[in-house]
């Protein structure tokens, strides 16, 4: 999905910096979709050049300018984006929360020991609420569909919340 970022990045902003798309993708908050880091961002501008997708541009620097490499898409790029828009478009896969597992086996485990893991559940989820409801303290500033992708997932973790509440209260019975 990395290269799906960067390269919907570019067809926004062509000639932008690496740093540019990496500040951007950690400004309007991508990191609540797909895990990335500076390293894996950096590693996958790197493969896309190599693999002719984007170029660097020749723009004359200023004494001022972090970085010399500005990047914009190839023909080659650009296809790649639709293809990747299309592909990750498309899907639909079944959720796969990490949590849903370990529920297969609650029988054998004892009532503490869950009765733990769904306070920590509980917790983590109120933090993920939280911080998505900071990020929309300033729609405006926020990507029009982006608003709506983080308050449909602030209403997904709000049922999780809910979910894991009646699990504990289960549990304490």
């Amino acid at each position: 999905m990395i290269p799906l970022l960067i390269l919907g990045l570019l067809k926004e902003k062509p000639a932008s910096y690496g740093y540019e798309l990496l500040s951007d993708m950690e400004a309007n908050y991508f990191q609540y979709f797909v895990k990335f880091t500076k390293g894996s961002f950096y590693y996958n501008l790197q493969q896309l050049e190599e693999k002719g997708m984007i170029q660097k541009v020749l723009i004359e620097q200023g004494l001022d300018e972090k970085e010399k490499n500005r990047y914009t898409l190839t023909e080659l790029g650009d296809k790649e984006f639709e293809r990747r828009f299309v592909q990750y478009g498309s899907k639909n896969e079944p959720i796969t929360f990490p949590f849903y597992t370990p529920m297969l086996f609650v029988d054998q485990v004892s009532t503490e020991e869950m009765e733990q893991l769904l306070k920590k559940q509980i917790q983590q989820t109120q933090e993920k609420i939280h911080l998505i409801e900071l990020a929309l303290t300033s729609p405006d500033q926020l990507r029009p569909n982006f608003v709506k992708m983080m308050e449909n997932s602030k209403r997904h973790h709000e049922v999780n919340l809910e979910w894991f509440q009646e699990q504990l209260t289960d549990y304490k019975q």
